[in-house]
């Protein structure tokens, strides 16, 4: 039988630490009492640092969608 590899989260602090092609997920908290929600999940197509936003290709939409790091956490998925 196979065992289904889960995938090693780790959370982006600084922007310059994604490149393209970067697997993402976007987390909005809800509370003290509640783990984080899944938002946006994609690949990132473009950074700006300076302004702390991501724009990635959104893999439920398939669109493109901008992040703000001001409203919520981003986790690198691999």
């Amino acid at each position: 039988m196979l065992k289904e590899a889960k995938a090693h989260v780790t959370r982006i602090r600084a922007l310059d630490q994604l490149h393209r092609g970067d697997e993402i997920e976007a987390r909005l908290s809800v509370g003290p009492n509640y783990d984080d929600v899944v938002i946006r999940r994609g690949s990132v197509q473009e950074t700006a640092p300076g302004i702390g936003v991501v724009w990635i290709m959104d893999h439920h939409t398939g669109s493109r969608k901008a992040i703000n790091t001001d409203e919520c956490s981003v986790w690198r998925v691999a």
